[in-house]
């Protein structure tokens, strides 16, 4: 949610699109896939410290370095994805 705010919408919102079906932030049947997708990669990441001893470092900082690699990938996946021109 920080990278689509701060850097995919550049921190503007119709909040009033928020609230509606077929509206702007509406993905597939409610489920933006790109999004868990990051979540799963950033989440995979992160546990592989518990697998992999000489990466445990990334498990010890798991809350880092999944929120770092979920914003990255997110960022990427979104930056294919042309966001609307918001009229005001």
């Amino acid at each position: 949610m920080i990278c689509d705010y701060y850097l995919v919408r550049r921190r503007t919102l119709v909040t009033n699109d928020l609230y509606l079906r077929d509206g702007r932030y509406e993905y597939a049947k409610g489920f933006n896939w790109r999004a868990i997708g990051a979540l799963a990669v950033g989440s995979a990441v992160a546990l592989m410290g518990l697998v992999i001893p000489s990466v445990r470092f990334l498990y010890d900082y798991s809350w880092f370095v999944g929120f770092a690699v979920a914003f990255v990938v997110y960022w990427g996946l979104m930056g294919s994805v042309r966001q609307p021109k918001i009229l005001t």
